[in-house]
Order: C-alpha cells, then structure tokens, then sequence
C-alpha cells in the first residue's frame, strides 16, 4: 500500500508554508487558484490524507451527519435513506445510520451517541413506541450546535426543520378516486393507527367519506386485518378497501383474493407499498407513491441549508403524494 504522506511534508516538498498547503486544500480565497490546482495535485500524487480527529477539534466540526430511522424494512423509509444518500454524497458529509426497530429506548440512546462530539446535524423519523408513549425529552434536550431535520413522523413541539409528506390530502384524493369509480361502501385498514402518519390518513379517510356512509374502520395487526376483512367481504356489500400500510395492504389484498373480488373488479383496493411489490401482485396493486426518495433529499438540503444559515427561519416542507393506479382499481367484464 502506497505510503501516505503528512501535511508538513507536502508543505516541503512544494516549498511553501504549512498554512498555505492547509488554506489550499480547504479552498481558501486567500490562495490563488493556481496554487490550489497545483497542492491538490500534489496531495493527490503522494496520497496525502488529512487527519479528521485533529481537523474535528480545530474546527469544532466532524463533518458527519447522524440519519436515525425506525425500520429499513419500510420501503419509504428506505427510500428516504437512499435520498438523503444521493445529496450528502455530493458534500464533504459523511453519513452515521440508526436503526431504532420502532424502540424509544433505541432511539434515546442513538440520540445520546449521536450528540457526544459524533455529528454536526442529525435527520430523524421518530419511532413507534416514541409516539404511542409521547416522550420526545431526549430530543428537546438536543445541543443547540447539533440541527436536527424530522421526516415523515415529527414532533411539532421540536423546534426543528420538517419535511411532512400530505398523509390528510393523499387519502381525501384515494377516496374521491373511489367514489368517482361508482365505489359505495369503502373500508379503511391500518395497522399504523398509533402513528401520527396513520392518523392523519384516517382523518382524511374520515372526513371524505362522512357524505356516503358511516367510516368502516379496521385497525390492529396484519392478521386481525386479514380475518376481520373476511368476515366483512362475505357479509356486507363492501366494494373497495383502502389500505394504510405495507402490511394491510396485503391482508386487504389476501382477503380479496380468498372471496374472489379481485381479477373481476368487484372489489377495488388502494395500498401502500413498494413498485416491486405492487407491480408483481396479480392483479398488479394500486398505490398512493409518497415519492420517499424526494422527501429524503429535501431532508438533507435542509440540514445543509441549516450549517450555511444557521439562524435562518425554521423550515417545514410538505412534498405531494401521487396515486399510482394499477390493476386493483381497474374494472374487468
């Protein structure tokens, strides 16, 4: 392995000071830009490496941004994370992930290695259990130095920067789709009752459908879902479901399947899913895109907006979803 090469030896071998070795390779306007080309390419030749540790306590900085995420499983978050990526790769940031698996205690003590000293900024998606228990003390107790972007699932009493997605306006779109396809009777399942993404859907659920007939509500796990559905299908004269989540979404779709609702239409389904999934479900499944990859990107440029301006006004963007229609609302003869 070629042999990396100190600052103070770049700075003999080019003949010039130190400092101006330092203020070129951090792109000083004090050196002129032939001298910059000219020590990069130095740098470059003998693999100069710069000591992080020493730069971090000089300045103050790490140049680390800390992601804390409830699940990589979900495929919007995952999405979320591959947004954040592609901008932060493109800045001299590096990138700490946390996976809390839905645990407030998980997500405490991410926040508390995150805040010792580890990162300038961090993006965050609070957890489920942090939700249900509302105890948001460990990120009202983070540094003033450390800016914080939410996405998604955000506290409002945090003073931060917050990128929401419009989970009200996505499902009141859903049900106007449905109703304009002749749907009367319309059900909405969750599994995310507890979150606040899930319980602004089904306001939004609520609110539309008011006028056609009372809110047919099933919420608990996947498999509740799934027989509760059933029972309904076979009893009543349902005709579309709305689905709130990854999991409901194919309970809805199982139960559909097993009344044989599906390939003939008769009973129409909108979910949350993921392209591949959706795509390779037969009848094909339609689905309300939270464009997850774009809320994550606008997360990331405002966290770096958030370093060049720190005390610009506090920011709160909302990115629209889209419905993405496929075979589950598509009427067959």
């Amino acid at each position: 392995m070629k042999k990396s090469i100190t600052l103070k030896e770049l700075a003999k071998l080019l003949k010039v000071s130190v400092s101006t070795v330092s203020k070129a390779l951090n792109d000083s306007h004090e050196i002129s830009e032939s001298t910059k080309r000219k020590v990069e390419e130095a740098a470059k030749l003998h693999n100069y490496k710069p000591n992080r540790a020493a730069l971090n306590l000089k300045s103050g900085k790490t140049n680390t941004i800390g992601v804390v995420l409830p699940s990589i499983k979900n495929f919007f978050l995952s999405r979320a994370l591959r947004g954040i990526e592609s901008v932060v790769a493109n800045t001299n940031y590096n990138i700490v992930i946390s996976i809390t698996n839905e645990s407030h205690e998980k997500e405490v003590k991410s926040i508390e290695t995150l805040t010792n000293g580890m990162v300038d900024g961090i993006i965050i998606s609070v957890s489920e259990e942090t939700q249900v228990i509302q105890d948001f003390s460990h990120l009202h107790d983070i540094p003033d130095d450390i800016h914080v972007v939410m996405f998604d699932r955000v506290e409002n009493t945090i003073n931060s920067d917050k990128v929401l997605v419009d989970d009200y306006d996505a499902i009141l779109k859903a049900v106007r789709d449905l109703k304009f396809k002749g749907r009367n009777k319309i059900v909405l399942a969750s599994t995310i009752s507890k979150l606040s993404v899930g319980q602004q859907r089904t306001k939004g659920y609520i609110d539309s459908i008011k006028d056609k007939h009372e809110p047919i509500l099933v919420e608990g796990p996947e498999d509740f879902i799934e027989v509760k559905l059933n029972k309904l299908l076979k009893e009543g004269d349902i005709d579309a479901i709305i689905a709130l989540d990854e999991e409901s979404s194919l309970a809805a779709f199982r139960a559909g399947k097993k009344n044989d609702l599906l390939d003939n239409g008769k009973l129409f389904i909108i979910g949350y899913a993921g392209k591949t999934l959706s795509e390779h479900l037969s009848p094909s499944l339609t689905t309300v895109d939270q464009h997850g990859k774009k809320v994550g990107r606008t997360a990331a440029k405002l966290l770096l907006e958030r370093f060049k301006r720190p005390t610009k006004d506090i920011e709160q963007k909302v990115v629209d979803s889209t419905l993405r229609e496929r075979g589950t609302t598509l009427k067959r003869s």
